[in-house]
């Protein structure tokens, strides 16, 4: 782990945040996982920023078996994913 991290940040990169497990039935707003940042977060849709100066392909998080279709997002802009919102509130944001 130390190698590959010194590897990245050798190239220009930082490692992408691990993101961290909301207590049950609630989400962090500011939940990312690399340039992707969950911005809002409400029952069956979200808003994701590209915090980066590139642009990336992102989604969100709803549940271990399916998640909405990445998007690309250009550098500081955001999109919105939406699901069936009896599946909740994203736990995260993240890059594809």
């Amino acid at each position: 782990m130390t190698i590959a991290a010194g590897i990245i940040a050798a190239a220009g990169a930082a490692p992408s945040a691990a993101a961290t497990p909301a207590p049950s039935g609630t989400s962090p707003v500011a939940s990312f996982v690399g340039c992707a940042s969950l911005t809002s977060n409400a029952k069956g849709k979200a808003k994701v920023k590209n915090i980066c100066g590139y642009t990336i392909d992102a989604t969100v998080s709803v549940d271990w078996s399916w998640d909405p279709a990445c998007q690309s997002i250009g550098a500081g802009k955001s999109a919105t994913f939406t699901w069936d919102s009896t599946a909740g509130k994203a736990e995260y944001a993240y890059e594809c």
